[in-house]
């Protein structure tokens, strides 16, 4: 939704009507662009939203009066937290269940083959979760403002692929709304940098690597050894520049209203190891896994052999929220056994120096790339074959250029795309060392601001619009 015309059309008109309402009805514009935003979407999506935050506002009010009965309390927080859950982990996967078991073909007009979950569900529904889990806790008061709380399920910059936020932080960034200057020129001049860094990333990067990825994942037989290994890093850097474009779109749109949501990717691909990574990967979720799924179960207060299972049943959930098929269970289940390889042998291995680093932080992009392509293929099956041909299909990189410029890429695409990943590499290692967001970075100096902004807009229309063979690909991260 982010690439359109109407998106422009859509931000420009909220931020005037922002600006020029009177400081206590901010929050209600807000409210009813977001609501708006979603119908426009899809009806479907509005209708699911108004019922998850009435369902848990209502829920979150309940448990709070039932404090003092604990068993009342309880059924009402797991009755609430297990309807989501629900949702979420059945009801997303019939259609790909009854594939799978055969019956099909039996139910072809059935609605249940064409059940989809609506746009951003998954993301606030593990806000509610979260929030209900919070109250039940006794760590968040149940919010009795119904704008405050609709505008914390569904306000519009994180509604379809989040960040996952919390109550506490985004409750008290809306009720100092009414104070903001919505005119702070530094402010707006960090969120436009940040939306300018994230359409590079999604139109300039994210789209140009994914004409060659999908080129190599339609045909792998087709390709050589040195090309589908390239094609598997080329995926790689596709979902981080795409997600992570998104994200930045969506930090820059909110920052333009005085919230601030969670950074969700802190240069993730100079990690050391796996749980590094996923302090640095799609923050808000892994976190979200570790305080609501992990802790709970006990964490690492029981031993190791309690900590390894905990440990994979994040990670077997994480795969499973992330869409239907064994390809993601396989992708969640290879996270998994790597973080527990991290957590028993890898604490024991020295990363320190330039050489022991430089290796720590291959091997974990490796590891990482390699569960990418099952993340990446339609199926298990797909995915068992690209790995089986990338390490069968012999060494003729010349061969496939054909098959590739037959199909409307020219390799100076895949040329660019090679200089881009290693830019994206680049930017990343100074962030990392820095300790903070390329955005962020450039603030102090107003050349390499002004500048950084002009070569991004070029490079946008003369690489990324304009480029051979564009074609914009919707977020991925909006399917899941």
């Amino acid at each position: 939704m982010f690439i359109s015309f109407f998106f422009v059309l859509f931000l420009a008109v909220l931020w005037l009507l922002f600006i020029l309402a009177p400081a206590k009805y901010r929050k209600t514009v807000l409210c009813i662009f977001s609501l708006g935003f979603c119908g426009y979407i899809s009806v479907t999506a509005l209708a699911a939203l108004v019922l998850s935050t009435v369902v848990t506002f209502v829920g979150a009010i309940a448990i709070e009066k039932n404090s003092e009965d604990n068993k009342r309390a309880k059924a009402i927080t797991v009755f609430t937290v297990a309807l989501f859950a629900f949702v979420l982990i059945v009801v997303k996967n019939i259609p790909y269940l009854i594939k799978m078991f055969g019956f099909d073909t039996l139910s072809k007009n059935s609605i249940l083959t064409s059940i989809v979950l609506p746009v951003g569900f998954s993301f606030y529904a593990f806000q509610a979760i979260g929030y209900l889990y919070d109250v039940y806790q006794g760590k968040e008061t149940a919010e009795k403002d119904i704008v405050d709380f609709a505008l914390y399920m569904g306000f519009f910059a994180k509604l379809v692929s989040g960040p996952i936020e919390r109550k506490g932080n985004f409750s008290d960034q809306l009720k100092g709304l009414a104070g903001i200057n919505v005119i702070d020129r530094n402010r707006i001049s960090l969120a436009l940098t940040y939306m300018v860094w994230g359409y590079f990333l999604k139109l300039v990067i994210a789209d140009r690597l994914a004409l060659v990825v999908n080129q190599i994942h339609a045909a792998p037989e087709c390709f050589d050894i040195i090309w589908l290994m390239g094609g598997a890093v080329f995926y790689s850097f596709q979902v981080y520049t795409d997600f992570a474009g998104y994200t930045c779109i969506a930090i820059g749109c909110a920052m333009l209203f005085g919230i601030e949501l969670t950074q969700n990717f802190n240069s993730p691909y100079c990690s050391k190891n796996i749980t590094e990574f996923w302090r640095r990967w799609h923050i808000s979720l892994s976190s979200w896994l570790k305080d609501y799924i992990y802790i709970p179960l006990g964490g690492n207060r029981k031993g190791n052999l309690r900590k390894c299972f905990n440990t994979m049943v994040v990670f077997v959930l994480c795969g499973i929220w992330h869409g239907n098929g064994l390809s993601f269970l396989v992708w969640g289940i290879l996270h998994g056994l790597f973080s527990i390889f991290d957590s028993v042998i890898g604490k024991k291995l020295s990363t320190e120096g330039i050489v022991k680093s430089f290796i720590a932080r291959t091997v974990t992009f490796i590891a990482v790339t390699f569960a990418w392509i099952f993340f990446r293929a339609d199926s298990l099956r797909l995915s068992l074959k690209y790995i089986k041909l990338m390490f069968t299909n012999g060494i003729n990189p010349k061969g496939p250029i054909s098959f590739i410029t037959g199909n409307g890429v020219v390799m100076l695409q895949v040329y660019i795309s090679v200089a881009m990943i290693i830019l994206v590499q680049i930017i990343d290692s100074i962030c990392y060392r820095k300790k903070t967001e390329l955005p962020q970075l450039i603030q102090e100096n107003r050349m390499i601001k002004y500048g950084f902004v002009y070569v991004c807009l070029m490079a946008m229309f003369v690489i990324g619009v304009y480029g051979g063979a564009f074609k914009t690909e919707t977020f991925i991260y909006m399917q899941f």
